[in-house]
């Protein structure tokens, strides 16, 4: 005796080609929208010696919200793993010719920066992919 099964229904997704071409593309359009490319301090008026950046509060926040978005809908639609390489990779590569392409580097921290920032892109990333992964079910 067979038992005959149901189908089960097909989540409308994009396709895989077009997802990886689209993401990391938004993922780097949404970092050159909400950080400034020079991310240097600036002295907050000339001869003080206070500095401030041009990053913004909420520059960091829409920039949050979109990559976790990304990276959900990658592990919502069941692939979870490309989140790192498709999700936080440009604005990390973004991150380092950002601070690369200063013409005197202000001090040298900016590699220590840049692992740090990086590391944080790819752990949020992951860490949305999962949990986009676990709304899958």
């Amino acid at each position: 005796m067979t038992t005959i099964t149901q189908p089960q229904p097909r989540t409308k997704t994009m396709p895989h080609a077009v997802a990886a071409f689209l993401v990391p593309l938004l993922s780097g359009t949404a970092y050159l929208l909400f950080l400034p490319w020079d991310l240097r301090n600036r002295p907050a008026s000339p001869g003080v010696i206070d500095e401030t950046t041009p990053v913004t509060a909420t520059g960091v926040v829409g920039l949050t919200v979109v990559l976790l978005l990304l990276a959900a809908y990658l592990g919502r639609t069941g692939h979870p793993a490309l989140a790192v390489p498709l999700v936080a990779a440009p604005p990390a590569a973004l991150l380092l010719a950002s601070f690369v392409t200063h013409p005197e580097q202000d001090a040298a921290a900016w590699p220590v920066a840049w692992v740090f920032f990086s590391a944080l892109l790819a752990g949020g990333a992951l860490v949305a992919a999962k949990m986009g992964a676990r709304w899958r079910r």
